[in-house]
């Protein structure tokens, strides 16, 4: 069987594709600056309850007892999980939405996590560093993090052993262990800190990812760009 060549398209026909390109566009740049200002929300509200969980770290806030203390701190690491997974579902919402109708009630953030690594097996966050040129000070480059950070396997544990805190003891059942936790917190935020610093979210589309930094030098503020392979696409 011989080769198949595309009959080329005439001069009005690539007028239309032109034309109907040029309509769809502006709606794709619309649909990526939402999903840019919605993950960019979920990362300011980590920020927001990270702030309050120091203040419990480092006994700014105190709730007067260890074991209600630890849960205020359980409570705010299940929320800033939460946020993760649900900033994951921002990023593949056209994906995600596909396969769960009823998507905008999802909460649960294991749940999420495994429904979104359906679409994508390669959708979770990968921590990375600014390489700066050191003559001009532009980002030149971004290379892996060294330092222990969040992983996916650390994130189903730390969502469970928050979980199990945040319910009252069995009188018949184990004791809860919170001065275990309490010892623990300081490392599981540093771990969250060194994934959310600055990351990169493969996106379902193998060319495009998006990057993340969590506090920029000119506002503080977490600021996005969606990439495609060899250039940026739209960014904020």
């Amino acid at each position: 069987m011989g080769n198949t060549f595309a009959t080329p398209m005439n001069r009005a026909a690539r007028r239309r594709v032109q034309r109907e390109t040029a309509r769809a566009q502006p709606q794709k740049d619309k649909e990526q600056l939402e999903i840019i200002a919605r993950y960019c929300g979920c990362m300011e509200e980590i920020k927001l309850r990270t702030e309050v969980l120091e203040g419990f770290l480092t006994g700014k806030i105190s709730a007067k007892y260890l074991p209600p203390t630890v849960e205020c701190e359980c409570l705010q690491f299940r929320k800033i999980l939460e946020l993760i997974a649900l900033g994951s579902l921002v990023a593949h919402k056209e994906e995600y939405s596909k396969q769960r109708e009823k998507f905008a009630q999802d909460w649960h953030a294991a749940r999420i996590l495994k429904e979104v690594e359906k679409i994508n097996p390669a959708f979770y966050p990968v921590p990375t560093r600014q390489v700066r040129d050191p003559t001009t000070g532009r980002v030149r480059a971004t290379e892996d993090v060294k330092e222990p950070y969040l992983t996916r396997s650390d994130f189903v544990v730390l969502y469970d052993k928050c979980g199990d805190l945040l319910h009252a003891a069995n009188p018949f059942g184990r004791a809860k262990d919170y001065e275990g936790f309490a010892r623990s917190a300081i490392p599981w935020l540093s771990k969250i800190k060194t994934l959310l610093n600055h990351h990169q979210i493969q996106l379902a589309d193998k060319d495009t990812q998006l990057w993340v930094l969590m506090v920029s030098k000119d506002d503080g503020k977490a600021h996005a760009a969606i990439m495609k392979r060899g250039s940026k696409v739209e960014g904020t």
